[in-house]
């Protein structure tokens, strides 16, 4: 018996047993990469699809006219993407679903990977530092991560991420932590600042470093939920920064939106999620059993902003 197995609901890359268990479970690659994701939270990868320069092209050249681009130029709008193109787009979907990318996450997390977001980007996002944990979530914690593909090679002009490595290792802090009532919930969260403000002060008190990723077309980036990062501004406005994130679940968890919780008042807001490999349902599951449709008393209205990746 793994020693892993001892705690099923505990992703392998975050498990205290991975140095036991994930040199006789993973490839030296996987192992490489589970490294990296356990120590700086983040991992860099080549996208591994010999076709992929024809479906970035393919994507930009089809998606241009899709954008405002002047009215993003003139800052009327605060960016520009396109949610779940893999519903009408299959060169984004192939790259959502590509099966080495989810042999790999499979591998290192220990559990059956699925695509369940895509976000297409033609500039950078110029986010503030944040972290998708709080966003979207599993029960059990941290069965999830992203994966952002540079569409072109990115500097220091064009928006490139940023992340804070190691901040990665924070706890799982959510509502009941900050001190949130649901009150302020209900109002559609206005105490989104208090995350913002906690995410910057762990950073200053740890003393981490904001990294800057300066990738190469066909590059990849994995992260954690848990990782802190963003994008920084993108000083040629006449420019581009096309890219694409895939966001991943596992299976065999229930999938919930923290910020909207009030999880210890049985207020827990479950996501409605879709498994882009067969664009079907996934039931909402802990510990083997669906969760009961009674249980699921959901927030939505009021939530549709926090619904999607920030």
């Amino acid at each position: 018996m793994l020693t892993a197995e001892l705690l099923p609901g505990v992703p392998l890359v975050e498990s205290p047993f991975f140095e036991e268990d994930a040199p006789a479970l993973l490839t030296a690659e996987q192992l490489r990469v589970a490294q990296d994701l356990r120590e700086k939270g983040y991992a860099v990868i080549d996208f591994p699809d010999r076709d992929i320069d024809e479906k970035i092209e393919a994507i930009k050249r089809d998606f241009h006219d899709r954008f405002d681009w002047q009215a993003w130029r003139d800052g009327k709008l605060e960016g520009l993407r396109i949610q779940d193109a893999w519903r009408f787009d299959n060169r984004v979907r192939d790259i959502a679903v590509n099966p080495k990318i989810l042999e790999l996450l499979s591998a290192i997390y220990g559990r059956q990977a699925f695509p369940f977001q895509t976000l297409n980007f033609p500039v950078g996002t110029q986010q503030a530092a944040h972290s998708d944990h709080a966003h979207f979530n599993s029960i059990p914690d941290r069965f999830m991560c992203g994966v952002w593909l540079a569409f072109e090679d990115v500097d220091d002009r064009n928006g490139p991420l940023f992340y804070y490595p190691g901040s990665h290792k924070w706890p799982s802090f959510q509502n009941e932590h900050l001190g949130v009532p649901y009150a302020d919930i209900t109002k559609g969260f206005p105490e989104y600042r208090r995350y913002v403000a906690l995410w910057d002060a762990l950073a200053r008190k740890q003393g981490l470093k904001r990294e800057i990723f300066r990738a190469a077309k066909g590059q990849a980036l994995i992260w954690t939920s848990n990782l802190l990062h963003g994008g920084s501004m993108q000083l040629d406005s006449n420019g581009t920064r096309w890219s694409q994130v895939t966001h991943y679940f596992f299976e065999g968890c229930a999938y919930t939106t923290p910020v909207a919780n009030d999880t210890f008042q049985g207020r827990i807001t479950y996501r409605d999620v879709t498994d882009i490999r067969t664009g079907k349902h996934v039931p909402n599951m802990v510990s083997g059993a669906v969760v009961r449709d009674s249980f699921r008393e959901a927030i939505k209205s009021e939530f549709s902003g926090f619904e999607n990746a920030r």
